[in-house]
């Protein structure tokens, strides 16, 4: 039957799906030593970007590349990061231990607000700096603007996020199958996201698309 043809609808979608599974456990692999998120989250959505437009690449090579290309910068802004994951984490055990109606309410909408913060950053810095060209402190400012941009989207995001991990608590004999198919789903939505907002982006920082290679292959040419 065509449905079941390699360039079918169906077998298009299931590829991709396919894909998006064995990205994720490599990026879960390579998360494994705690200093290493940052990077790896940078080349994971480096490559599931390209397979959210069609552009089939394999895993590994791509992936590794962006992994090494993005290492330097991927590892400070995860750093400030998890300094500010650290704090909030901090500021969240002591409004439970003192219970939430006993908590003023405007601490507890800044607490809120500055957890979906840190959650829209974290979702949308990484894919910046392995899309493009950008310092550091770019990378923080365009963050922060995609996130009020999108809002609306990378809330829609968080909300999946917080239900797949009620379904991983709710049914922990299904913990593999959940976060298989939960972060299936959000990756998809979010490059979905990434790949409509960097469309507009592109206009400033430039077309980066295929510019690793590019790169890879210029400084191989300098040090020649």
């Amino acid at each position: 039957m065509d449905i079941f043809k390699y360039d079918s609808p169906l077998m298009s979608f299931l590829n991709t799906v396919f894909d998006l599974m064995f990205l994720n456990i490599l990026c879960f692999i390579c998360c494994i030593p705690i200093v290493t998120i940052g990077p790896a989250l940078a080349a994971k959505y480096d490559v599931a970007m390209r397979i959210v437009r069609k552009e089939e690449p394999t895993i590994f090579r791509p992936f590794f590349r962006a992994f090494k290309n993005n290492f330097k910068q991927s590892i400070i802004i995860w750093s400030v990061l998890l300094v500010a994951c650290f704090l909030l984490y901090i500021d969240w055990y002591w409004i439970f231990q003192n219970g939430i109606g006993n908590v003023s309410p405007f601490y507890l909408m800044a607490a809120i607000l500055t957890t979906l913060i840190i959650s829209f950053i974290i979702m949308t810095i990484f894919p910046i700096i392995a899309r493009f060209e950008v310092t550091i402190r770019e990378a923080f400012k365009t963050s922060l603007l995609f996130s009020m941009v999108y809002f609306l989207g990378l809330l829609s995001i968080t909300i999946i996020s917080a239900f797949s991990l009620y379904l991983c608590i709710k049914y922990i004999r299904f913990l593999p199958l959940v976060v298989v198919v939960s972060h299936v789903i959000i990756v998809f939505c979010l490059c979905l996201i990434l790949v409509r907002g960097f469309s507009k982006l592109e206009e400033r920082f430039g077309e980066t698309d295929d510019s690793e290679e590019e790169k890879a292959e210029s400084s191989e040419e300098a040090e020649k």
